[in-house]
């Protein structure tokens, strides 16, 4: 990709060194995407407070850069945006004194109470369990490695016990758990697949995703081009430590039916994360997703679709979910039928997919900065945020245009 800018000049980046693999997935998500989508997910950034100061934090904690979001303000978004999922997140979610409010009202309009946190405060059994009796749903767990070494770098202190005992806590009470790691090149690229292995033992891990450092924040300091990785360079590393268990071409299915499926049910997500499903099997082992749906005879249905969808939306929607359900009727139903979130199937609000206990979700993605913005990319992100401005809560449509980007907003 090559990017010009009238303050920092011309540079370019390595995207992917897979031709076939690149130029297939953008020419089908390009295709297949509506061109307008309403933003549907939110995440509240309930605070500028943080019990950490990550060297490497994307944000600008503990700066007051940002305003807390106030209850009484929040409630009047949530009334008129009822069909959109929020989530909790911040510099650090479990600093907001009334967090379990914020729990039980979302939950009083029915969505899914995901809750960003670096940990800290959940290793406290007692206080983990008051958030889930008064409804929270999910927890998505920032976890970089298994060595004290790679968090005194990354997060500039050891926090592997306090990690550990989150996790004991979120498995005791059964709380549907993600893991979010940041790879660091040089740090902790070298454990992903160790991650993966950890994640697929236990059972209340929904999903892993594993997301490159980016040059934003804090990050941003001391951030150059060799430190830059890319999903695409992601993928390699995963299929090297795998030994090709997880490849790049079952990858390259089962995004390409993701990506289908979003197009039907209008679902905004970024292009810049990409998913393999993995269903767990006997001996805490597992198989692709891909392997079960013989996802490379389907492939012919998605590539027809493709062709369909700019001709007759509805038309080219009702053929591909026929083609799935006889896939899913063929052969090994009940196993298909134990591993997929049914009710995506579901209208409106009734669609909150949750994923089952036999299958865990890698995604492997970056987030926007300077060097990796891609407008056109940018416009289907997955990501709005609720941030306080200056005298009222707003609603931002993705990354791009929340305040992260400051007065170097113009440059990407």
């Amino acid at each position: 990709m090559e990017k010009s800018c009238p303050r920092h000049g011309v540079f370019d980046l390595i995207v992917s060194r897979h031709p076939w693999y690149y130029k297939g997935l953008t020419e089908f998500y390009f295709n297949v995407m509506p061109d307008k989508m309403e933003q549907k997910r939110y995440y509240i950034y309930l605070s500028n407070r943080c019990n950490l100061n990550c060297p490497i934090c994307l944000l600008e904690p503990n700066q007051g850069a940002a305003h807390d979001i106030a209850l009484s303000q929040f409630r009047e978004i949530i009334k008129k945006n009822k069909s959109s999922r929020f989530y909790l997140y911040g510099a650090e979610s479990t600093l907001q004194e009334d967090l379990e409010q914020w729990i039980r009202l979302i939950k009083r309009y029915g969505n899914l109470v995901n809750m960003h946190t670096n940990g800290i405060k959940i290793a406290d059994y007692e206080y983990l369990k008051r958030l889930k009796d008064c409804g929270l749903d999910y927890v998505s767990l920032q976890f970089d490695g298994f060595d004290d070494t790679i968090y005194k770098k990354l997060r500039g202190q050891g926090l592997i016990d306090l990690k550990m005992k989150a996790l004991d806590n979120l498995s005791k009470l059964n709380i549907s758990t993600g893991l979010n790691v940041t790879i660091a090149k040089g740090i902790n690229e070298d454990k992903i697949n160790e991650i993966i292995e950890f994640a697929i033992s236990r059972h209340f891990i929904k999903d892993v995703s594993f997301a490159t450092l980016s040059c934003l924040g804090a990050a941003g300091n001391e951030f150059s081009l060799d430190k830059l990785l890319m999903p695409d360079e992601l993928i390699d590393l995963v299929e090297r430590q795998s030994s090709s268990k997880i490849n790049r071409k079952s990858i390259f299915l089962f995004q390409k039916l993701y990506y289908a499926l979003l197009s039907i049910f209008k679902i905004r997500r970024c292009y810049n994360f990409q998913h393999i499903a993995l269903i767990r099997s006997n001996n805490n082992g597992y198989i692709v997703f891909d392997t079960i749906f013989k996802l490379k005879n389907f492939e012919k249905y998605l590539d027809k679709y493709k062709v369909l969808v700019r001709k007759n939306r509805p038309l080219a929607a009702v053929y591909l979910l026929s083609r799935l359900f006889f896939n899913f009727i063929s052969e090994n139903f009940l196993a298909k039928l134990r591993c997929v979130p049914i009710n995506i199937l579901m209208p409106g609000q009734l669609r909150n997919p949750k994923i089952p206990a036999r299958t865990l979700l890698v995604s492997f993605g970056t987030v926007c900065d300077f060097y990796k913005y891609d407008s056109q990319i940018g416009k289907y992100c997955g990501q709005g945020f609720c941030a306080m401005g200056k005298d009222k809560v707003v609603l931002t449509d993705s990354i791009s245009d929340l305040t992260l980007f400051h007065d170097k907003l113009n440059c990407i």
